[in-house]
């Protein structure tokens, strides 16, 4: 039963994680200069100085990107399904903890911070893993009625 509305919406969790890999998520500018671009792995600094102080946002994606295409195959095991769809939100809000450790490591106080719309995925990432999670938790209560009338 793969064909099922949820794995859509775990498939398009998947996408909109690479996407936000791929992407530019922040931009630190002091006195009106662009000193840093952050993007998932790496931020690029004036002079193209490279620091890898994002690299948890990296990581952390992967893992949700991975989480959610290996449960679209676990479509046999609804209950370990759901519960996996919890952990991958979780893992959303570990992302957007350290999206907030990294901007506060690289735009000390005095600097302007500003978010590109990539920064806006892990939340969309989310909304599509909750709408997941109340498919498969509709599934198991449908396959559940359905057990109790034979």
């Amino acid at each position: 039963m793969i064909q099922r509305k949820q794995t859509i919406f775990l498939f398009l969790a998947a996408v909109f994680g690479i996407l936000s890999l791929c992407m530019q998520l922040a931009a630190v500018s002091y006195e009106g200069m662009t000193t840093w671009r952050i993007f998932s792995l790496w931020a690029i600094g004036q002079n193209n100085a490279s620091s890898f102080i994002p690299c948890p946002l990296f990581i952390l994606m992967i893992l949700s990107a991975t989480l959610s295409v290996c449960t679209i195959f676990l479509y046999k095991r609804r209950p370990l399904q759901a519960r996996l769809c919890m952990v991958n939100i979780f893992i959303m809000v570990l992302w957007y903890i350290s999206m907030i450790v990294v901007s506060k490591q690289l735009a000390p106080d005095a600097a302007n911070f500003h978010l590109e719309m990539a920064s806006s995925f892990p939340a969309v990432v989310a909304i599509l893993l909750f709408m997941a999670r109340k498919g498969i938790q509709a599934d198991e209560r449908l396959v559940r009625a359905a057990d109790r009338i034979r």
